[in-house]
């Protein structure tokens, strides 16, 4: 299980194409080889109310958390933080770089027993098409 869920400012989406930021951050994840394909999500939550910093000249953010099942090294999830970081900030800076913007990531373990998933049939699909990448 990784879920990358991801808030960002309303102001943003006229200057970015937001689907292909969620693509190039489940890219990182799968690149990272540390998650299995078929528990990678990654989706965007769209902020109308929001105030930033003093509130002046409009800030825009991206705030992401990451969700992954409890049991990985600390040097994993810290690899693994730094890669979804990085390829977040990689992608974003040529567009943005010149307003005022915050990017951050938090990374969160789910532990298992309080995870329910009875009811998924992603796996099945992903083997009978024989997908590597979502």
């Amino acid at each position: 299980m990784a879920h990358l869920s991801f808030e960002y400012s309303a102001n943003l989406e006229a200057d970015l194409d937001l689907q292909a930021f969620c693509d190039q951050l489940r890219d990182a994840m799968v690149d990272s080889g540390v998650f299995p394909l078929g528990g990678i999500r990654v989706r965007g939550t769209r902020v109308d109310v929001a105030t930033i910093a003093g509130g002046e000249d409009e800030p825009g953010f991206i705030d992401m958390t990451l969700r992954m099942g409890m049991g990985r090294e600390e040097d994993v999830r810290l690899a693994v933080t730094e890669a979804i970081y990085a390829a977040a900030e990689s992608w974003l800076k040529p567009q943005i770089a010149d307003r005022p913007f915050a990017l951050s990531l938090e990374v969160i373990e789910i532990a298992s027993r309080f995870s329910e998933k009875r009811f998924n049939t992603i796996h099945t699909f992903l083997k009978e098409s024989g997908a590597r990448r979502g």
